[in-house]
């Protein structure tokens, strides 16, 4: 069974809801962030592909955009500073665990959709 190339919208909403980008039911991952070798419902490969620093490095950057106005309002509830220091590193801590493996579905996406593996384009 010969499946077209799915649109680069559908490949990433596919990846940040974590399932395989070509048929988006399988899961792309068989744990926290280990990626499947292949996918469980079409067996689509996913030899190759890794995400590298890509993952955390998003991670980061919309954990701070998230974080930013949320401790601007915080502190103007004037909580001495030990109280909003463990409140605001667990919600940050919380908040990563949650986006990473998000964000490392949208990239192992995008490497699918382009053919990058171990980091090269690869063409057949």
């Amino acid at each position: 069974m010969s499946m077209l190339m799915p649109s680069l919208i559908a490949v990433m909403l596919r990846g940040l809801c974590r399932r395989c980008p070509r048929c988006g039911v399988g899961q792309v991952f068989n744990g926290y962030l280990t990626i499947e070798d292949v996918c469980p419902h079409c067996q689509e490969s996913f030899e190759g592909i890794r995400t590298d620093d890509v993952a955390p490095w998003a991670t980061i950057l919309l954990l701070g955009h998230i974080m930013a106005p949320i401790v601007m309002i915080v502190v103007k509830l004037d909580i001495s500073t030990l109280p909003l220091t463990i409140i605001m590193a667990g919600l940050a801590f919380l908040l990563a665990l949650g986006i990473l493996p998000v964000m490392k579905g949208l990239f192992v996406g995008l490497n699918w959709r382009f053919n990058i593996r171990d980091g090269k384009p690869f063409l057949d």
